[in-house]
Protein backbone atom coordinates (compact mmCIF):
# COMPACT_ATOMS: atom_id res chain seq x y z
CA UNK A 1 0.00 0.00 0.00
CA UNK A 2 2.89 2.50 0.77
CA UNK A 3 4.68 1.92 -2.29
CA UNK A 4 1.25 2.35 -4.51
CA UNK A 5 1.16 5.39 -2.28
CA UNK A 6 4.70 6.79 -3.49
CA UNK A 7 3.96 5.61 -7.25
CA UNK A 8 0.87 8.10 -7.00
CA UNK A 9 2.54 10.70 -5.86
CA UNK A 10 5.10 10.83 -8.52
CA UNK A 11 2.38 9.83 -11.38
CA UNK A 12 0.38 12.76 -10.24
CA UNK A 13 3.31 15.59 -9.90
CA UNK A 14 4.00 14.74 -13.90
CA UNK A 15 0.46 14.89 -14.34
CA UNK A 16 0.25 18.54 -12.74
CA UNK A 17 3.80 19.51 -14.66
CA UNK A 18 2.05 18.27 -18.46
CA UNK A 19 -0.47 20.83 -17.32
CA UNK A 20 1.51 23.72 -18.26
CA UNK A 21 2.63 22.78 -21.38
CA UNK A 22 0.10 25.49 -23.39
CA UNK A 23 -0.12 26.46 -26.55
CA UNK A 24 0.27 29.92 -25.12
CA UNK A 25 3.34 29.07 -23.19
CA UNK A 26 5.11 28.16 -26.38
CA UNK A 27 3.57 31.39 -27.91
CA UNK A 28 5.34 33.26 -25.22
CA UNK A 29 8.64 31.34 -25.67
CA UNK A 30 8.56 31.78 -29.06
CA UNK A 31 8.32 35.86 -28.75
CA UNK A 32 11.50 35.71 -26.04
CA UNK A 33 13.19 33.78 -28.90
CA UNK A 34 12.62 36.38 -30.72
CA UNK A 35 13.53 38.97 -28.63
CA UNK A 36 16.82 37.34 -27.97
CA UNK A 37 17.60 37.05 -31.88
CA UNK A 38 17.56 33.24 -31.97
CA UNK A 39 16.12 31.15 -33.52
CA UNK A 40 12.68 29.88 -33.30
CA UNK A 41 14.40 25.84 -33.11
CA UNK A 42 16.74 27.06 -29.97
CA UNK A 43 16.45 25.54 -26.95
CA UNK A 44 16.92 27.47 -23.78
CA UNK A 45 20.14 26.28 -22.53
CA UNK A 46 22.99 27.92 -21.63
CA UNK A 47 23.57 30.42 -24.52
CA UNK A 48 20.55 31.98 -24.16
CA UNK A 49 20.71 32.07 -20.18
CA UNK A 50 23.74 34.09 -21.36
CA UNK A 51 21.60 36.34 -23.27
CA UNK A 52 19.29 37.11 -21.09
CA UNK A 53 21.65 37.75 -18.11
CA UNK A 54 23.77 40.36 -20.60
CA UNK A 55 20.01 41.94 -21.84
CA UNK A 56 19.04 42.38 -18.44
CA UNK A 57 21.98 43.96 -17.71
CA UNK A 58 21.93 46.23 -20.77
CA UNK A 59 18.57 47.41 -19.09
CA UNK A 60 20.19 48.37 -15.42
CA UNK A 61 17.74 45.17 -14.30
CA UNK A 62 19.16 42.95 -11.34
CA UNK A 63 17.31 39.78 -11.17
CA UNK A 64 18.70 37.93 -7.73
CA UNK A 65 17.71 34.86 -9.33
CA UNK A 66 20.22 34.21 -11.92
CA UNK A 67 22.86 35.23 -9.70
CA UNK A 68 24.23 31.35 -9.06
CA UNK A 69 24.37 30.75 -12.77
CA UNK A 70 23.08 28.44 -15.18
CA UNK A 71 24.70 25.09 -14.17
CA UNK A 72 24.08 26.43 -10.09
CA UNK A 73 20.95 27.59 -10.81
CA UNK A 74 19.27 23.86 -11.15
CA UNK A 75 20.86 23.41 -15.07
CA UNK A 76 17.87 22.97 -18.00
CA UNK A 77 14.93 22.09 -15.24
CA UNK A 78 16.42 25.37 -13.19
CA UNK A 79 16.17 27.39 -16.35
CA UNK A 80 12.74 25.97 -17.50
CA UNK A 81 11.43 26.94 -14.01
CA UNK A 82 12.71 30.30 -14.04
CA UNK A 83 11.22 31.12 -17.58
CA UNK A 84 7.30 30.07 -16.90
CA UNK A 85 7.72 31.93 -13.67
CA UNK A 86 9.14 34.79 -15.35
CA UNK A 87 8.57 35.21 -19.10
CA UNK A 88 5.36 37.84 -18.86
CA UNK A 89 7.64 40.18 -17.28
CA UNK A 90 11.34 39.38 -19.18
CA UNK A 91 8.72 40.31 -22.67
CA UNK A 92 7.55 43.18 -20.70
CA UNK A 93 11.16 44.63 -19.81
CA UNK A 94 12.33 44.00 -23.26
CA UNK A 95 9.55 45.32 -25.64
CA UNK A 96 9.52 48.85 -23.76
CA UNK A 97 13.48 49.20 -23.79
CA UNK A 98 14.14 52.25 -25.81
CA UNK A 99 14.76 51.98 -29.41
CA UNK A 100 18.62 53.39 -30.29
CA UNK A 101 16.93 56.09 -33.19
CA UNK A 102 14.99 58.10 -29.35
CA UNK A 103 18.81 58.10 -28.32
CA UNK A 104 20.02 60.13 -31.67
CA UNK A 105 16.26 62.08 -31.18
CA UNK A 106 17.17 63.53 -27.57
CA UNK A 107 20.78 64.11 -28.97
CA UNK A 108 19.32 66.44 -31.08
CA UNK A 109 16.75 68.32 -28.79
CA UNK A 110 19.46 68.42 -26.15
CA UNK A 111 21.73 70.36 -28.82
CA UNK A 112 19.47 72.77 -30.29
CA UNK A 113 18.34 73.80 -27.05
CA UNK A 114 21.91 73.73 -25.40
CA UNK A 115 22.48 76.28 -28.93
CA UNK A 116 21.37 79.60 -30.28
CA UNK A 117 20.00 78.78 -33.82
CA UNK A 118 21.60 80.55 -36.30
CA UNK A 119 18.80 82.71 -38.14
CA UNK A 120 21.69 84.29 -40.77
CA UNK A 121 21.74 80.73 -42.53
CA UNK A 122 20.29 80.71 -45.82
CA UNK A 123 17.44 78.72 -47.11
CA UNK A 124 20.06 75.93 -48.90
CA UNK A 125 21.84 75.32 -45.56
CA UNK A 126 18.27 74.70 -43.80
CA UNK A 127 17.23 72.09 -45.92
CA UNK A 128 20.37 70.13 -46.06
CA UNK A 129 19.57 69.74 -42.35
CA UNK A 130 16.43 68.86 -42.53
CA UNK A 131 17.13 66.00 -45.45
CA UNK A 132 18.83 63.34 -42.76
CA UNK A 133 15.94 63.69 -39.91
CA UNK A 134 13.55 62.41 -42.98
CA UNK A 135 16.29 59.45 -44.10
CA UNK A 136 16.28 58.77 -40.43
CA UNK A 137 12.03 58.78 -40.48
CA UNK A 138 11.64 56.72 -43.59
CA UNK A 139 14.57 54.46 -42.03
CA UNK A 140 13.37 53.66 -39.02
CA UNK A 141 9.16 53.05 -40.35
CA UNK A 142 10.88 50.75 -43.03
CA UNK A 143 13.07 49.27 -39.77
CA UNK A 144 10.02 48.52 -37.77
CA UNK A 145 7.96 47.21 -41.03
CA UNK A 146 10.64 44.83 -41.92
CA UNK A 147 10.51 43.88 -38.31
CA UNK A 148 6.75 43.14 -37.79
CA UNK A 149 7.25 41.07 -41.06
CA UNK A 150 9.93 38.64 -39.76
CA UNK A 151 7.85 38.62 -36.27
CA UNK A 152 4.79 37.12 -38.62
CA UNK A 153 7.03 35.06 -40.58
CA UNK A 154 8.58 33.34 -37.44
CA UNK A 155 5.35 33.17 -35.75
CA UNK A 156 3.70 31.27 -38.84
CA UNK A 157 6.42 28.46 -38.90
CA UNK A 158 5.51 25.35 -36.82
CA UNK A 159 7.97 24.49 -34.38
CA UNK A 160 9.01 21.22 -34.57
CA UNK A 161 11.27 20.79 -31.70
CA UNK A 162 9.56 21.07 -28.39
CA UNK A 163 10.41 19.97 -25.63
CA UNK A 164 8.01 18.65 -23.56
CA UNK A 165 7.83 19.60 -19.12
CA UNK A 166 7.90 16.39 -18.90
CA UNK A 167 11.40 15.73 -20.20
CA UNK A 168 13.31 13.51 -18.35
CA UNK A 169 10.44 11.06 -17.18
CA UNK A 170 10.91 7.22 -17.67
CA UNK A 171 9.88 4.02 -16.43
CA UNK A 172 11.34 1.00 -16.81
CA UNK A 173 10.85 -2.90 -16.48
CA UNK A 174 13.09 -5.58 -16.56
CA UNK A 175 14.50 -9.15 -15.90
CA UNK A 176 17.23 -10.04 -14.08
CA UNK A 177 19.24 -12.81 -12.11
CA UNK A 178 22.02 -12.39 -9.36
CA UNK A 179 25.75 -13.11 -10.59
CA UNK A 180 27.10 -12.97 -7.32
CA UNK A 181 25.88 -13.45 -4.06
CA UNK A 182 27.16 -12.97 0.12
CA UNK A 183 28.25 -16.17 2.43
CA UNK A 184 24.69 -15.88 3.66
CA UNK A 185 23.30 -16.86 0.30
CA UNK A 186 25.74 -18.85 -1.01
CA UNK A 187 24.14 -22.34 -0.43
CA UNK A 188 21.19 -20.80 -1.85
CA UNK A 189 19.42 -21.10 -5.64
CA UNK A 190 18.49 -18.26 -7.39
CA UNK A 191 16.22 -17.93 -10.27
CA UNK A 192 15.07 -14.71 -13.05
CA UNK A 193 13.32 -11.76 -11.15
CA UNK A 194 11.57 -8.84 -12.24
CA UNK A 195 12.03 -5.35 -11.06
CA UNK A 196 10.78 -2.16 -12.25
CA UNK A 197 12.00 1.60 -12.15
CA UNK A 198 10.64 5.03 -12.47
CA UNK A 199 12.59 8.34 -13.21
CA UNK A 200 11.04 11.70 -12.66
CA UNK A 201 11.86 15.40 -14.27
CA UNK A 202 12.43 16.65 -10.61
CA UNK A 203 16.23 17.08 -9.44
CA UNK A 204 18.88 19.80 -9.52
CA UNK A 205 21.69 19.76 -11.83
CA UNK A 206 25.13 20.39 -10.14
CA UNK A 207 27.76 21.28 -12.48
CA UNK A 208 27.49 18.43 -15.83
CA UNK A 209 25.73 16.19 -13.52
CA UNK A 210 21.66 16.69 -13.30
CA UNK A 211 20.38 14.23 -10.19
CA UNK A 212 16.29 13.60 -10.54
CA UNK A 213 14.32 11.94 -7.67
CA UNK A 214 13.24 8.01 -8.54
CA UNK A 215 11.85 5.11 -7.37
CA UNK A 216 12.99 1.87 -7.53
CA UNK A 217 11.57 -1.77 -6.82
CA UNK A 218 12.65 -5.46 -7.28
CA UNK A 219 11.96 -9.02 -6.58
CA UNK A 220 14.75 -11.63 -5.30
CA UNK A 221 14.11 -15.44 -4.39
CA UNK A 222 17.00 -17.28 -2.50
CA UNK A 223 15.84 -20.58 -1.88
CA UNK A 224 17.77 -22.78 0.98
CA UNK A 225 19.00 -26.18 -0.20
CA UNK A 226 17.42 -27.56 3.47
CA UNK A 227 14.84 -27.24 5.53
CA UNK A 228 17.07 -26.68 7.91
CA UNK A 229 18.57 -23.03 6.29
CA UNK A 230 15.83 -20.47 5.33
CA UNK A 231 14.45 -18.94 2.30
CA UNK A 232 14.32 -15.95 1.35
CA UNK A 233 11.64 -14.76 -0.95
CA UNK A 234 10.68 -10.98 -1.31
CA UNK A 235 10.38 -7.65 -2.35
CA UNK A 236 13.05 -4.55 -2.14
CA UNK A 237 11.53 -1.24 -3.13
CA UNK A 238 12.34 2.63 -2.11
CA UNK A 239 13.52 5.93 -3.50
CA UNK A 240 16.21 6.53 -5.27
CA UNK A 241 19.04 9.15 -6.86
CA UNK A 242 19.89 8.89 -10.80
CA UNK A 243 22.34 10.38 -11.71
CA UNK A 244 23.07 11.55 -15.43
CA UNK A 245 26.72 11.21 -16.73
CA UNK A 246 25.79 11.89 -20.17
CA UNK A 247 27.94 15.07 -20.22
CA UNK A 248 30.97 13.18 -19.08
CA UNK A 249 30.62 9.93 -20.68
CA UNK A 250 30.17 11.20 -24.55
CA UNK A 251 30.75 8.02 -25.77
CA UNK A 252 28.04 6.88 -28.00
CA UNK A 253 26.57 10.50 -27.82
CA UNK A 254 22.94 11.67 -26.75
CA UNK A 255 21.42 7.97 -28.40
CA UNK A 256 22.75 6.48 -25.15
CA UNK A 257 22.16 7.70 -21.91
CA UNK A 258 24.38 6.56 -19.07
CA UNK A 259 23.42 6.80 -15.11
CA UNK A 260 24.71 5.86 -12.16
CA UNK A 261 22.16 5.35 -9.22
CA UNK A 262 21.68 5.01 -5.11
CA UNK A 263 18.93 4.33 -3.30
CA UNK A 264 17.54 3.21 0.00
CA UNK A 265 15.70 -0.12 -0.12
CA UNK A 266 12.92 -1.46 2.68
CA UNK A 267 13.06 -5.29 1.91
CA UNK A 268 10.60 -8.36 3.51
CA UNK A 269 13.37 -9.08 5.60
CA UNK A 270 14.98 -5.90 6.58
CA UNK A 271 16.69 -2.78 4.88
CA UNK A 272 19.83 -1.93 3.28
CA UNK A 273 21.11 0.00 0.22
CA UNK A 274 21.09 -0.20 -3.72
CA UNK A 275 23.47 1.27 -6.06
CA UNK A 276 24.49 0.70 -9.90
CA UNK A 277 24.14 1.90 -13.16
CA UNK A 278 21.90 1.71 -16.30
CA UNK A 279 22.95 2.34 -20.34
CA UNK A 280 19.68 3.29 -22.04
CA UNK A 281 19.32 2.58 -26.14
CA UNK A 282 16.89 5.10 -27.45
CA UNK A 283 15.32 4.33 -30.75
CA UNK A 284 15.90 7.56 -32.76
CA UNK A 285 12.82 9.56 -31.62
CA UNK A 286 10.36 7.23 -30.57
CA UNK A 287 9.64 7.28 -26.88
CA UNK A 288 10.76 3.66 -26.33
CA UNK A 289 14.24 2.05 -25.25
CA UNK A 290 16.03 -0.66 -24.24
CA UNK A 291 18.34 -0.96 -21.48
CA UNK A 292 21.06 -2.91 -19.38
CA UNK A 293 21.74 -2.58 -15.77
CA UNK A 294 23.75 -3.47 -13.11
CA UNK A 295 22.66 -3.71 -9.38
CA UNK A 296 24.37 -4.73 -5.65
CA UNK A 297 21.71 -4.96 -3.18
CA UNK A 298 22.73 -5.11 0.61
CA UNK A 299 20.49 -6.18 3.10
CA UNK A 300 20.43 -5.82 6.91
CA UNK A 301 18.22 -8.66 8.35
CA UNK A 302 15.63 -8.17 11.15
CA UNK A 303 16.88 -11.10 12.42
CA UNK A 304 20.90 -9.86 12.37
CA UNK A 305 23.12 -10.38 10.16
CA UNK A 306 24.26 -8.45 6.69
CA UNK A 307 25.01 -10.16 3.06
CA UNK A 308 24.55 -8.75 -0.62
CA UNK A 309 24.27 -10.00 -3.63
CA UNK A 310 25.18 -8.81 -7.20
CA UNK A 311 22.54 -8.76 -10.35
CA UNK A 312 22.53 -8.09 -14.16
CA UNK A 313 18.88 -6.96 -15.97
CA UNK A 314 17.82 -6.00 -19.60
CA UNK A 315 14.36 -4.46 -20.11
CA UNK A 316 12.53 -2.17 -22.43
CA UNK A 317 11.28 1.44 -21.07
CA UNK A 318 9.01 4.49 -21.97
CA UNK A 319 11.07 7.63 -22.00
CA UNK A 320 9.78 10.93 -22.52
CA UNK A 321 12.86 12.82 -24.34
Amino acid sequence: MKHGLIISVLILSAYLIAQDSSEVYHGKLNELRLELGISPEAEFDNNAFSLIVKRLDSLGIKDDQLEDGYDWGGGKIGFEVYLKNNIDRLLSDFKLAPLPSDGIQKEKIDQSSGEQLDTTKNSIEIDQEIEPVEDLVVKKMSTKKDKNRKKKKNTSKKVTNKKSMLSGFRVGSGIGKPLAKGSSFSEHASDFESGFSIQTPLGIGIGPIFTSLGYESSKYSFEAPADTIASYYGTGSGPALFFNLGKIIKIGGENIGKYFMLGMLGYDQGSGFVSGYDLTMFLGSLPVSFFVSSRMYIISFDNGGTSYWVSASAGIGVDIR
